[in-house]
């Protein structure tokens, strides 16, 4: 199945354990005014039977849009599910692939605009779109920010109110994977995701190695993505898990990318982090202190120690 249309885009849908989702993004792509595209939906072996009922809904003919489901056959996290499909992608010769998270509904414009911007200039390596939480008129994301010192990343616009002050299209340090599209030259150039983060900071692993590679990284606001987060939490009081890869990740991403200094800042940096996430757990009483206790002071050490990977996340 080569793909020969000019600017033909690969969708890549990555799905587990989330039926619902998956296919309410399926059915919002039906109704995107760019019409050469086609979907990867890949999962990352669902144990809730979400995989199944999206292939029969699939040769049922529920969905419009042409769409390819492929099973991984584990689970990969985020870079290597997604790995998975834009290498198939890339094989068939689409022109670009669109990394889209399975809990986002899109507008009917966010491809085309996508598309009439990378299009422009053979070194916009990547664009992504403005992002909304779901139902609000707040903003998840206008642009990505990197402090090369702590290994941080910050949201521009982050539960900002969209008065249109974050309507330019403009350069960026990075997309995040959430609505994420890019030029197959993109994989001769830097290569793939890297897996080895698991979850969190692949997306802006990738970007940094795009960008020193002399790719232009560009927001387009013109392109409107919602997405099923809420807007009423943190970051930091989701799952026990999250605090772990966070903070790992963020200080393995430095040492990978930056010199000494930077190296002891970000140190530092996760010291302080494991500090603010301790005293947070215990101000707002989370739920399960010794497991998100112990979770904490694992991610500081693995990164540390430079161990690296898929974490089977047992409480000791």
């Amino acid at each position: 199945m080569g793909n020969s249309k000019k600017n033909s885009v690969a969708i890549i849908l990555l799905n587990w354990n989330s039926y619902k989702d998956t296919y309410e993004c399926l059915k919002s792509l039906e109704n995107l005014a760019y019409e050469s595209f086609h979907v990867f939906v890949v999962d990352n072996a669902s144990t809730d039977h979400s995989y199944e009922k999206l292939v029969k809904d699939g040769e049922l003919g529920v969905f419009r849009s042409e769409v390819t489901f492929i099973q991984s056959g584990g689970n990969l996290g985020f870079a290597g599910g997604n790995n998975v499909g834009i290498k198939q992608a890339y094989e068939l010769g689409y022109d670009y692939i669109w990394l889209l998270n399975n809990d986002t509904t899109v507008d009917e414009h966010s491809l085309s605009t996508l598309i009439a911007v990378i299009d422009k200039d053979e070194r916009i390596g990547i664009v992504g779109s403005k992002i909304y939480f779901a139902d609000t008129n707040l903003l998840w994301f206008a642009g990505g920010q990197v402090n090369y010192y702590s290994g941080s990343t910050h949201h521009v616009g982050y539960k900002k109110k969209d008065k249109g002050q974050y309507d330019e299209i403009k350069q960026v340090q990075y997309i995040v994977g959430c609505s994420l599209l890019f030029r197959r030259e993109l994989i001769e150039s830097v290569g793939y995701l890297e897996e080895d983060y698991f979850l969190y900071y692949e997306d802006t692993d990738w970007n940094i190695r795009a960008s020193r590679k002399g790719w232009d990284i560009l927001y387009v606001p013109q392109s409107i993505v919602y997405h099923k987060v809420s807007s009423s939490s943190s970051s930091k009081d989701v799952a026990p898990f999250f605090a772990y890869y966070n903070i790992r990740n963020a200080y393995l991403m430095i040492q990978r990318h930056e010199g000494k200094v930077a190296q002891f800042s970000a140190a530092i940096h996760v010291i302080w982090k494991v500090i603010e996430y301790l005293a947070r757990m215990i101000v707002k009483n989370q739920e399960g202190k010794r497991r998100r206790s112990y979770l904490i002071m694992l991610g500081a050490l693995d990164g540390f120690r430079e161990r690296i990977g898929k974490k089977e996340l047992q409480a000791k």
